[in-house]
């Protein structure tokens, strides 16, 4: 009997420890057992806060990605404008450059003025800039090649070859024969007024040039000196143009003539313009002479375009400028003085017209044109028709023009 009562507390033990250890492996190990686990609410509590916080990340990422984006795309837009911007200028010097290829300049460079028998005297230096002037579509610095010597101690005549050559070696030659002789007596300077012979009456230049069509004139500056506009009213003069100043060696100045004859010229009831005297070799040039310009005109109200008159070819290659230049010049002063409420036109001989001005923006042309009927084909307002005019009122020759209406 004992012994079975030792037998069932064994037994008992045992399926206690079992038990126990069935326990423990339940808590630990649940799905391995096939038991569920519950989650507490708590746990889905932080589930659902869980879930609020990482939408609120998606959010903030959202936002400051669309931040990032803006300040990308701006700093990329800046970037391509900035980009786009030096592209075209590369582009644009890049076409400049192009176009001033030397393969591509087949121009031959052009004398703007050749005097072919020019004449000093003993004892006289000879500098052949003196009687040339020439210049380049391209090149600023044209090559001059003279062949030939002149001997200014004797009298005598001496031959020359002068040629001038671009950088693409296209060049132009002309003979010149200049001439020593002994020096003359007498002689001074010109001081204004006076007659050249065979000049022309403004009666007679009134009979062939003035039509229904057409308004008859002058333009005068300093030389004329004083003029009495009622006489030169009387005369048949409808328009008077005057210098009105000018940049002349690097120097502004006024005509000294100018507020006479606007004044006079206005009080006799003529029509009048004025022209500047150039000499720019710059935009910077333009500028300055068209603030000086503006200065001296005071708003006074013309009938005329204002005049660009560059007329120093003979001392063109001094300027360091290529014919472009020129012309770019003479479109600054144009804008200049339309941007103050002016028109502006360009005075200039049928030969430089022809060969040296572009006049790309067509501005109106004062043509001077020495002769009975021009053979200038391009289009023209105003002609100048001779520097020898005869007109009473005036002491001296004065250029007439015919104006079309």
């Amino acid at each position: 009997m004992e012994i079975f009562k030792k037998v069932a507390v064994v037994v008992i033990e045992i399926l206690l420890v079992l038990g126990f250890c069935f326990a423990v492996l339940c808590f630990l190990f649940p799905d391995i057992l096939g038991i569920k686990k519950e989650e507490p609410e708590v746990a889905e509590a932080n589930t659902e806060h869980t879930t609020w916080v990482t939408t609120t990340e998606e959010v903030i990422t959202e936002e400051v990605t669309e931040e990032e984006t803006e300040e990308v795309t701006e700093a990329t837009t800046e970037e391509v404008t900035e980009a786009t911007t030096e592209k075209k200028t590369e582009e644009k010097t890049e076409a400049t450059t192009q176009k001033k290829n030397n393969s591509e300049d087949t121009e031959d460079p052009i004398f703007l003025i050749f005097r072919s028998s020019p004449t000093i005297e003993v004892g006289d230096t000879f500098d052949i800039h003196e009687f040339i002037g020439y210049g380049d579509n391209i090149d600023r610095d044209v090559d001059l090649n003279v062949i030939g010597t002149v001997d200014e101690s004797h009298v005598g005549t001496y031959a020359l070859t002068v040629t001038i050559q671009d950088d693409a070696g296209n060049k132009s030659s002309r003979n010149m024969t200049v001439e020593v002789v002994e020096p003359s007596s007498g002689g001074g300077d010109y001081s204004g007024g006076g007659y050249s012979s065979g000049g022309e009456d403004f009666s007679d230049f009134i009979s062939a040039y003035k039509t229904p069509q057409t308004s008859v004139g002058i333009d005068i500056s300093r030389f004329q000196e004083s003029v009495d506009f009622e006489a030169v009213k009387e005369a048949g003069c409808e328009f008077v143009i005057m210098r009105i100043g000018g940049f002349d060696r690097g120097t502004y100045y006024t005509d000294k003539y100018y507020h006479e004859n606007i004044a006079g010229a206005k009080a006799a009831g003529l029509k009048v313009g004025v022209y500047w005297h150039a000499e720019d070799g710059s935009v910077q040039d333009v500028e300055n002479s068209v603030r000086y310009l503006m200065d001296i005109l005071e708003d006074e109200q013309l009938d005329f375009p204002i005049a660009y008159d560059w007329e120093d070819f003979e001392s063109f290659e001094k300027y360091g400028m290529n014919l472009h230049d020129l012309n770019v010049c003479f479109e600054a002063f144009a804008n200049g003085v339309e941007a103050r409420g002016y028109e502006a036109c360009l005075y200039s001989s049928l030969n430089f017209l022809e060969n040296t001005w572009e006049n790309e923006e067509h501005h109106q042309i004062w043509l001077a044109h020495y002769t009975s009927a021009t053979s200038y084909t391009g289009d023209y307002f105003m002609w100048q028709h001779s520097n020898t005019g005869r007109i009473n009122g005036v002491n001296g020759d004065v250029d007439l023009n015919v104006l079309y209406k």
